[in-house]
C-alpha cells in the first residue's frame, strides 16, 4: 500500500510557518501507510494507493472554512473533509486504483499561538495531521469510548511522525 500526500500551501500563508513542518510531511507517507496497515479496515482492505490532500491555511482562510462548514466564525487548528464517511462509518469505493481519502486543512499560525516552543509546535502540528487523518477514516471523538480510542491512535501516529521526521532530518544533516 502507498500513501500519497498532496500539499496545497495557501498563497497567503507565511512560508516560515510551514517550513519546520516539512520534515513531518516528508515522513508522513510511510507513517500513514503503516497506520493504515495497523488500523482496523471495516469491510476489507484498502486499494494499493490512497491519496490525502493537506492544505496549510492562514487564520483568515481557516476562519472562512470553519464558518462555511461548521457555522463557527473563528479560525481553528484543523478541519477534515472525509470523502467516504457514511453514517459515521468508513465506506470507500475499494475498486478505485487510487483512493482519495479527503482533505485535511491545518492552520499553522493558529497552532503556533497555542504553544510556547518550536518543539511543542512540531508536536502539535504532527498531532493535527494525525487527528485529521483519523477523521478521514471516519474516526470520531463524540463519545468517551471513541474519544479514548482516537486519542490513543492519534498519539501513536503523532509519535511515529515525529520519530520519522527526526530520522529524516538527521540523515539530511549527515550528508
Amino acid at each position: 500500500m502507498k500513501v500519497h500526500l498532496r500539499l496545497d500551501n495557501s498563497e497567503d500563508a507565511d512560508p516560515a510557518s510551514s517550513t519546520p513542518f516539512g520534515d513531518i510531511l516528508s515522513a508522513a507517507g510511510g507513517v500513514l501507510e503503516a497506520a493504515l496497515r495497523e488500523l482496523p479496515a471495516p469491510g476489507g482492505g484498502m486499494p494499493g494507493t490512497v491519496e490525502i490532500s493537506v492544505s496549510l491555511l492562514t487564520p483568515g482562510e481557516m476562519e472562512e472554512q470553519n464558518s462555511r462548514h461548521r457555522g463557527i466564525d473563528e479560525p481553528t487548528d484543523v478541519l477534515s473533509f472525509p470523502l467516504w464517511e457514511e453514517e459515521g462509518e468508513f465506506r470507500p469505493d475499494r475498486t478505485l486504483p487510487v483512493l482519495p481519502l479527503g482533505d485535511i486543512l491545518i492552520c499553522p499560525e493558529y497552532v503556533r499561538k497555542t504553544v510556547s516552543t518550536e518543539e511543542d509546535f512540531l508536536r502539535e502540528m504532527a498531532l493535527m495531521l494525525a487527528h485529521g487523518f483519523l477523521h478521514l477514516l471516519a474516526w470520531d471523538h463524540d463519545t468517551d469510548e471513541r474519544r479514548t480510542a482516537m486519542e490513543t491512535a492519534q498519539e501513536k501516529i503523532r509519535d511515529a511522525l515525529l520519530a520519522a521526521a527526526s530520522v529524516a532530518e538527521s540523515g539530511v544533516r549527515g550528508k
